[in-house]
């Protein structure tokens, strides 16, 4: 009788019958009754009954259904699936494959009813294309970003979205002239046949060579610019763009007991643009005459002394990230480029042809790359 009498009181004051059933059957007066349905959102700091809010999955926050809807929507649509965490506190920890399988079959769960099903649909598919990923003969295209599984040791793939043809290895688009010879003679093909790259020079050299991620695959045609660190947005892998080596947070790295007091940090080789991108141009290029590495210094044709780098890069404004060129000013026997990506360039050359850079480091750089190896 006291239960019904509360649901009563809890109809005449507005709150749905199924709510108030539940708050009888949890509470002993009208008071403990209203403060059960009273739950306040933590992203609109409205008050709502228990029927209309979710708690997250692995923390103790909550928010009501229109909020939760609003934030998994903007999510599913806009990030990597990677990212769809709680909106607090960026729980749960991925990292763990167990944890990462148990969280995304509840969160599918709750998805399927909250959100609008174009956005669980789309939830769906890049958690197949999460799952595909760890297929070793899972590739990206790098003409349009379909993702596909090919056969073990093909050298030519076909998207089977855009039918772009292109190279296993190199990624670059499909060539005849690429029968017979490896990615780096294709390469040389291509600076001294492929009018395009004749243009642009270098500019085209940077972004063709620009960012892959080391575990998906992932190809990014931008310049490297001044952090190492690279976050990939397919795979959510961090690592460092000059050298492909992980970053790791402190002791979950475990190289070196120095690790520990170190926060987000990678262990780059010294031939890593990490180490090179402050050096003098006049060094660098030094370096690569005595390894007889060619490198180029003239301007595209038909370059315009008053142009400004052209380079595509990611810029952070206001509204988040964009792709955009670089603009700086160019200097003077630098290909056409600002100083920061012509070092780049070098630094590239650097890497790739194995150069060690020990000539022209200083004390305090030796004592740094040995400090970051923990050896005294």
């Amino acid at each position: 009788m006291v239960h019904a009498q509360l649901v009563a009181e809890l109809v005449d004051m507005s709150f749905e019958e199924e709510d108030a059933i539940t708050a009888a059957e949890q509470c002993d007066s009208i008071y403990q009754a209203v403060n059960f349905l009273q739950h306040e959102c933590e992203l609109c700091a409205a008050n709502y009954p228990i029927s209309q809010m979710i708690s997250l999955l692995n923390c103790v926050h909550k928010a009501c259904k229109e909020c939760m809807k609003a934030y998994f929507t903007i999510q599913i649509r806009d990030r990597n699936i990677m990212e769809l965490l709680c909106p607090f506190c960026n729980e749960p920890d991925l990292s763990d494959e167990d944890v990462e399988l148990n969280y995304f079959n509840n969160l599918d769960i709750l998805l399927k009813s909250l959100v609008e099903e174009e956005y669980y649909d789309l939830f769906q598919r890049k958690l197949r294309d999460r799952a595909l990923m760890k297929d070793p003969n899972f590739r990206w295209c790098s003409q349009c970003s379909s993702g596909f599984i090919t056969y073990p040791d093909q050298k030519r793939l076909v998207c089977p979205d855009c039918h772009a043809v292109t190279c296993a290895l190199c990624r670059k688009v499909w060539q005849k002239q690429h029968e017979n010879i490896t990615c780096e003679q294709f390469q040389d093909w291509l600076d001294a046949n492929d009018p395009d790259n004749q243009a642009e020079g270098i500019t085209r050299y940077l972004e063709d060579n620009g960012i892959d991620c080391p575990n998906c695959k992932f190809k990014y045609s931008l310049a490297r610019g001044g952090c190492m660190h690279f976050k990939c947005y397919q795979c959510s892998f961090d690592f460092c763009c000059g050298c492909n080596q992980p970053f790791k947070m402190g002791e979950k790295c475990g190289r070196t007991p120095a690790c520990a007091r170190y926060g987000l940090h990678a262990h780059h080789p010294r031939n890593c643009l990490f180490y090179l991108r402050d050096k003098e141009i006049a060094d660098l290029r030094k370096l690569l005459m005595e390894k007889d590495v060619a490198f180029n210094t003239d301007p595209p044709p038909h370059w315009s002394p008053t142009k400004l780098c052209q380079v595509p890069e990611q810029k952070e404004t206001s509204a988040g990230l964009r792709d955009d060129i670089c603009g700086r000013d160019v200097e003077d026997d630098t290909a056409g480029l600002c100083r920061k990506h012509y070092v780049e360039y070098l630094g590239q050359l650097i890497f790739r042809n194995h150069v060690d850079p020990l000539p022209v480091f200083d004390i305090d750089e030796l004592e740094l790359v040995l400090k970051r190896e923990n050896i005294r």
